[in-house]
């Protein structure tokens, strides 16, 4: 099978959608009432979608785009799986699967599991730190990642973790890229009242940059040509992290990512309840597709 590239969606219910174009949404799996996945990211030519079903973690991988390959364990009502990234580790392809008590506060748990192909996976491992992960980027040979009150950190095998030393709760990022210049490239973290923060190792970050009061940066995203930001009210954009235009935006996503069809680039974002927009600027949104179902993740990548 050729490799293919295919928009994903992910949510309740058990719900898995593909498509190839953003707007086709023909292929649906769906598990049982109550099993959610929350996360998707594609690499190594599968795409995996990861979270919980009651006290269990699921995981579910397709290389064909038509069948699914489950797997799980037991995360105690504990250890809940909550995001998904793709990297190398020790220059092999990796999954990491990431979270924690997403409950208790002070006390999350976080914790980790990596597999080379989304269906066989490493048990599962407690990583330092009080609070949990929520979304990691990988570049430059390392994981950067954001979480619970104000988390920043950085690893190089996703084990063991180093928390950036100026972190504050008021400045908790939401969302985490990696891209940036030839030669320039950083990890870029947005949040609340349109935060941006940048980094290039992942334990030095400049002061953080405020936008408007209210606009909640949700996702950040690299294009290959700039950072893109998405908040309720406005979309930022950035050719290095640094220097942003900001623009006000219409039927915004709560998530989106970025694909190209027929050489042209299209967003693909989500809102509720399993409503599924595209845009091909990141600033005007249609909805596309709505599934019976809530949607929680959206990604972009190749299969096969």
């Amino acid at each position: 099978m050729p490799s293919t590239p295919y928009f994903a969606a992910v949510g309740a219910d058990g719900l898995r959608l593909l498509s190839p174009d953003g707007k086709t949404w023909s292929r649906e799996t769906k598990g049982k009432e109550g099993e959610v996945y929350r996360a998707v990211a594609f690499g190594n030519g599968r795409c995996v979608a990861a979270g919980t079903f009651g006290g269990r973690n699921v995981i579910a991988a397709t290389a064909d785009a038509t069948t699914w390959n489950a797997a799980g364990f037991d995360g105690k009502y504990r250890y809940k799986l909550l995001g998904l990234a793709h990297g190398q580790i020790a220059n092999a392809p990796t999954f990491v699967g990431f979270g924690g008590d997403p409950v208790t506060v002070g006390q999350g748990s976080p914790f980790v599991v990596t597999s080379a192909d989304g269906v066989k996976w490493s048990d599962q491992t407690p990583i330092a730190g009080k609070n949990i992960l929520r979304r990691l980027a990988w570049g430059d040979g390392k994981f950067v990642g954001v979480g619970d009150r104000g988390r920043r950190s950085y690893s190089a095998d996703a084990k063991d973790w180093k928390d950036a030393p100026s972190s504050k709760a008021i400045h908790t990022l939401v969302d985490v890229a990696f891209g940036g210049p030839a030669g320039k490239q950083l990890f870029v973290g947005v949040g609340l009242h349109g935060l941006r923060a940048v980094t290039i190792d992942g334990q030095n970050w400049l002061p953080p940059v405020l936008g408007e009061e209210g606009e909640h940066l949700n996702s950040v995203l690299w294009t290959g040509k700039r950072f893109v930001a998405i908040a309720a009210g406005a979309t930022y954009t950035s050719p290095d992290g640094y220097a942003w235009t900001r623009n006000p935006n219409a039927n915004p996503p709560l998530t989106a990512c970025y694909g190209e069809v027929a050489g042209k680039p299209l967003y693909l974002g989500t809102a509720w309840k399993g409503r599924l927009l595209t845009s091909p600027d990141a600033i005007t949104w249609t909805d596309v597709h709505r599934s019976t179902s809530a949607i929680e993740a959206v990604g972009y990548g190749m299969i096969g």
